[in-house]
């Protein structure tokens, strides 16, 4: 073998088998000079050898030598490292945490930084460990109230569990009911946080995926949320650490005596493999899509653009005959099929080893999902975007069959985030991501805060939630029509904020100039009458939704009002989604349905109509008793629809990875109807055995168990 190796070669060498007279000392001396010359270029053959050590027994000394060069000291034997080695490991390891966690490199920089006060905004690869710095941070006790900002549910479960370690010292908050302690890790949406961080003292805060403070067209609404959240965080003078992947730059300032370091670094801890998939003409995308998952033998991830196209490619799976039954997989599956329908493709998916991962699914089914994927019980989980959101997986390959994200072409940045999804530290040292389509352009986002920047597009909804000192003099110029209208407060108007400020004023005046006519409609109280309720949904749909196509499953105020009544009446989700899958003949038409009744019990019933049943309440509140008419207070009826109709603790419990059927069933033995945290400490001493729950609900349970 020749002494000087290119790059290509050593790359070469290190994929195949190893021919019989490999010189192995003569390759890693080459990777060796490599990283003399570059560490950056280095690290990635450093990465390929690890992946075979057990094949270069000979050289441990060199390679752990090779390894700390790079930082990379997480994948040091610390056993054998010399005096000087074993000073720098040390000096990698933060106080608080299990001994055997290290930082790499880049890790420990971010981490000293923060313990030295700064403000860190870092954008830095999937497999960086981003999220061990939060735990370390929280590991130094230097803080009392600690605020982590997540963009989904199902990772704020994640990050709970993760957290959980800390609940000696801190009490975990997930939800807004909650008792306050002294010391406090609050882990919350930014929906969640608007109204919660008013009345704490944060000392420190985080932001995961914090590119979401950079408007998008697809999801304006959460960012604008996202944005007031972090302006009131800023405000309150905490310190923060922002963190997210693939940014290039951060394009604005803070406000004055703010400032913060933008770290970008491309310290990987993985490498990843791309591979073009050829189709051959006449073949069917989802035919290859089928051999090619089945040669692979270790956890696989394929994206698709939609639930509709996950649904389909699972479908194909199914129906290829070429996955063989999961044993394993048997009780939940039979489990699924009793509470949901038996011919839901999700559990005759499972039966097969293969999950599905979208936003339609039920939370707590989702994460069983992410879990048994994790655990190796299925072998392919297939998924929209809903698991590039920083959802942790063990997935050594990813295929991503649909270069789309519902009808609009991915970019670069989203198509870095998915394939992040490969690989995975002390796992996969080497992560396949195969490509159906060619990758996009090469164009990594710049991130703009706009509650900060207040450019020409930011939105008054946006504007009205900052203190006038922070205005610029043009936002305040835009604002004006909203600070000198009297029909409502700008307590009210911020308040709704999430309501576009013109139909707030819209609907105002609306009920001021019709008071007498309305008032027996707007000023109910505890339950409305059926006629109050559908005047309610009307005004809901005309003046807050304000659209003309169906929004999940409604397509009008009376439909909103009839698929409110629908829900109440079936008494159950089983039953409600009979509702939508009775006259079905056909598989597909099955499922449509019963996710049909996942949409409106998630969007309508769980969210949007309790929230904009209160932005209404507000505001007709302002106006009637302005105009002296008596206020309504519809707060219990919004609270009985976010609980499905049932007790209030089935939804966050759901969260926490309790299926709603599991939880009512235990509220039939024990009390839970009081607060969240009595909830969890009655479940945490509940002991289902003898009490007929099944081997499946059992094991929820006691997974719930593991971590309150």
């Amino acid at each position: 073998m020749a002494k000087d190796l290119t790059q290509s070669e050593i790359r070469g060498i290190l994929k195949k088998d190893f021919a019989p007279d490999l010189n192995k000392f003569e390759l890693v001396k080459s990777i060796s000079d490599l990283v003399s010359k570059n560490r950056t270029i280095g690290q990635e053959f450093i990465l390929r050898l690890l992946s075979r050590r057990l094949e270069f027994k000979a050289y441990d000394i060199v390679i752990d030598s090779l390894v700390r060069q790079v930082g990379l000291f997480p994948y040091v034997e610390q056993d054998d490292l010399s005096l000087r080695d074993s000073i720098a490991y040390e000096l990698h390891k933060p106080e608080g945490l299990d001994e055997n966690i290290v930082f790499h490199h880049a890790q420990a920089e971010v981490y000293y930084s923060l313990m030295r006060g700064e403000n860190i905004v870092i954008s830095a690869p999937t497999s960086f460990g981003k999220s061990l710095i939060i735990d370390a941070v929280v590991a130094s006790k230097r803080h009392n109230n600690i605020v982590v900002i997540v963009p989904t549910i199902a990772l704020i479960d994640e990050t709970r569990k993760r957290l959980s370690k800390f609940k000696g010292d801190y009490k975990i908050i997930t939800h807004p009911s909650q008792e306050q302690k002294i010391r406090n890790i609050f882990i919350l949406t930014q929906e969640r946080a608007i109204d919660i961080i008013k009345k704490v003292n944060v000392d420190f805060f985080v932001i995961d995926e914090f590119y979401k403070l950079s408007p998008n067209k697809s999801d304006e609404e959460r960012c604008y949320i996202l944005n007031q959240v972090f302006y009131l965080l800023v405000k309150k003078g905490a310190q923060f650490y922002l963190l997210g992947p693939n940014i290039e730059q951060v394009t604005t300032e803070l406000l004055e005596n703010v400032s913060f370091r933008f770290i970008k670094t491309d310290y990987k801890t993985v490498v990843s493999e791309r591979h073009i998939v050829k189709v051959a003409e006449g073949q069917n995308a989802i035919d290859k899509l089928i051999s090619l998952a089945s040669s692979l033998k270790e956890q696989t991830l394929i994206y698709c653009q939609s639930p509709a196209s996950a649904n389909k490619v699972a479908s194909a799976f199914l129906q290829s005959g070429v996955f063989p039954l999961a044993q394993d997989n048997k009780n939940i599956v039979e489990w699924l099929q009793d509470n949901y329908h038996s011919e839901w493709i999700l559990p005759n998916c499972l039966s097969k080893g293969i999950g599905i991962h979208h936003g339609k699914i039920p939370r707590a089914i989702a994460q069983k999902c992410i879990k048994l994927f994790n655990e190796g019980k299925i072998n392919y989980l297939i998924c929209t975007s809903t698991i590039i959101e920083g959802v942790n997986t063990k997935a050594k390959n990813v295929i991503i069959f649909d270069n789309k994200i519902a009808r609009t072409k991915f970019d670069y940045f989203t198509f870095n985030n998915i394939c992040g999804r490969s690989g995975r530290m002390f796992s996969h040292f080497i992560g396949n991501i195969y490509l159906f389509h060619e990758p996009p352009v090469a164009e990594l986002p710049l991130v703009d805060f706009p509650i900060f920047t207040q450019n020409s597009d930011v939105p008054e909804k946006l504007l009205i939630n900052i203190n006038d000192e922070d205005l610029k003099e043009e936002s305040k110029k835009k604002l004006q029509k909203y600070t000198d209208q009297t029909l409502l407060s700008r307590d009210i108007l911020r308040q709704n904020s999430f309501i576009e400020l013109d139909s707030q004023l819209k609907i105002a005046a609306y009920i001021e100039n019709n008071c007498q006519q309305l008032e027996n409609y707007l000023n109910w109280n505890s339950v409305p009458l059926n006629n109050q309720l559908k005047v309610i949904c009307n005004l809901i749909w005309d003046y807050f939704v304000d659209s003309n196509k169906r929004v999940y499953g409604v397509s009008s105020g009376n439909q909103l009002h009839f698929r409110i009544n629908q829900f109440r009446e079936a008494g159950s989700l089983r039953n409600f989604i009979s509702d939508f899958t009775d006259s079905e003949t056909t598989l597909d038409g099955i499922n449509n349905g019963i996710e049909l009744a996942f949409d409106i019990q998630r969007h309508w019933i769980n969210f949007q109509f309790p929230r904009y049943l209160m932005a209404l309440n507000s505001i007709a509140n302002y106006v009637l008793t302005k105009r002296g008419f008596p206020a309504g207070d519809f707060s219990y009826f919004a609270s009985m629809v976010e609980c499905y109709f049932t007790s209030p603790y089935v939804v966050p419990l759901d969260e926490y990875g309790l299926p709603m059927q599991i939880s009512l069933k235990i509220g039939r033995i024990i009390e839970l109807e009081g607060s969240i945290d009595d909830s969890l400490l009655k479940l945490r001493d509940f002991n289902p055995e003898s009490k007929g729950f099944s081997l499946i609900e059992k094991e929820f349970i006691y997974e719930l168990k593991e971590y309150i």
